[in-house]
C-alpha cells in the first residue's frame, strides 16, 4: 500500500466535504512534499516531534512496531492540514500546547523530553479531560433539549465539538491501522486475497485481519 492510498483511507474514515479527486490530489501533493523536504507541511518541528511521541505513546512499540515506527505522524500532518477545518485545526494546535503545559505543570519538561511512564499519565490525563468534555457536551444538550441551560457552564463546553484527544487517538489507531506497518505485522494480511469470507472465526490471540 503506496502512502496515497493510505492518505485517502484515512481521509475517508475520518469524512470530508472535499470532492474525492480534488482530495487525492491535494493529499498527494501534501504527503509529497512531506516526503521530499522531510518537514512537516501543517506543524512546527516541535508540535510535529509530540504529535510523533504522543501517538507512541497510544500505540507503542511492543512485538510489532509502534506508531512512530509507522510514521503515523505524518500521516496527521498531512490529514490535519488538508482534511480538518479552521476550527478543528485550532482545536487540534491548543490541545498539543495543553499537553506542553501538562506535563511542565507535573514534571518540569516538555512532553518529548518525559519518561514512558510519565507520558503515559499525561496521556491519562488527556483523556479523562476528553471525556468530562463529552460528559459536559451530553448534558448541554439534555438541557436544550427539556429548555433549560446551566448558565454557569463554559460556553465552549456547550458546544458539540471533538475534543482533542478524540480526533488523536482516532487519527492515531487509523492512520496506524491503513499504514503498511499496521497491516502487515499488526495485522494479518493477505497481498492477494482469495474469495471473500464475511465472517471468519479467529483463533484465542490471531490478529484481526488487514481490511
Amino acid at each position: 500500500m503506496n502512502r496515497r492510498d493510505a492518505l485517502m483511507r484515512v481521509a475517508a474514515l475520518v469524512g470530508t466535504t472535499v470532492s474525492l479527486p480534488a482530495l487525492a490530489d491535494t493529499l498527494e501533493a501534501s504527503a509529497i512534499r512531506r516526503a521530499t523536504t522531510g518537514k512537516p507541511v501543517f506543524f512546527t518541528a516541535d508540535q510535529d516531534a509530540t504529535v510523533a511521541e504522543l501517538a507512541d505513546t497510544i500505540i507503542p512499540t511492543t512485538k510489532t512496531p509502534g506508531a512512530k515506527a509507522a510514521k503515523v505522524n505524518e500521516i496527521i500532518d498531512v490529514l490535519v492540514k488538508d482534511c480538518y477545518k479552521e476550527e478543528d485545526q485550532k482545536r487540534f494546535l491548543e490541545g498539543l500546547a495543553q499537553t506542553n503545559k501538562l506535563s511542565q505543570e507535573a514534571y518540569g519538561k516538555a512532553f518529548v523530553q518525559l519518561e514512558p511512564a510519565q507520558r503515559i499519565e499525561i496521556v491519562k490525563k488527556l483523556e479523562a479531560d476528553a471525556k468530562q468534555q463529552r460528559a459536559d457536551m451530553a448534558k448541554a444538550r439534555a438541557q436544550n433539549a427539556s429548555g433549560q441551560q446551566d448558565v454557569q457552564m463554559p460556553n465552549e463546553k456547550r458546544k458539540n465539538v471533538t475534543p482533542f484527544f478524540t480526533m488523536l487517538k482516532d487519527l492515531t489507531l487509523t492512520g496506524y491501522f491503513t499504514s503498511e506497518i499496521g497491516c502487515t505485522q499488526a495485522l494479518e494480511y493477505v497481498a492477494v486475497p482469495g474469495r471473500y469470507d464475511g465472517c471468519v472465526p479467529l483463533k484465542p490471540g490471531q490478529k484481526a485481519w488487514a481490511i
